[in-house]
């Protein structure tokens, strides 16, 4: 059992990275606290059953939920072949962590006022808190994703 929690949790790390970077999702935010939840109820699962059990479908599952979610993710973007649609928008507000930036822009989607958007180093987006400023114009580009979960793909200046 020790080696499925081990799993897990370096699982569970992998699949907040693909969240993240190398193709962020649109929407990153809610998808860490919607995967977070599951992951929490498959760690339960796992990190529940009693030391001297022995390992059972149900355990093994639970183990590799993380990964097969970080798979799904990596193969939405890595055989994504749909065209980058850009969203010329302006920047709100940028909060610069040492996880992540998050950009949050006036959104193009209909029904919504902004849209956070998570981004890891990279992506056209510098280490500079002077990158982004408020009032900005910025274009986003978005793709569909192969698996229909929508991914940033840039990040630039008008």
């Amino acid at each position: 059992m020790k080696i499925l929690h081990l799993i897990f949790l370096v699982g569970a790390f992998a699949l907040a990275y693909c969240v993240l970077r190398p193709y962020p999702l649109l929407g990153a935010g809610t998808a860490l606290v919607t995967l977070l939840v599951v992951c929490f109820c498959a760690g339960s699962i796992l990190f529940g059953a009693r030391k001297d059990e022995s390992v059972t479908a149900k355990s093994l599952l639970a183990s590799l939920l993380p990964w097969v979610l970080a798979g799904s993710l990596l193969v939405n973007g890595a055989y994504d072949v749909s065209n980058e649609i850009l969203h010329p928008t302006a920047v709100v507000d940028t909060e610069y962590g040492r996880a992540w930036t998050v950009v949050v822009v006036r959104s193009w989607r209909p029904g919504r006022t902004n849209e956070s958007l998570y981004i890891k180093e990279g992506l056209n987006l510098p280490r500079n808190p002077q990158f982004f400023y408020q009032g900005e114009p910025v274009t986003v580009g978005v793709k569909s994703g192969a698996l229909w979960i929508s991914w940033i793909s840039s990040i630039s200046r008008q």
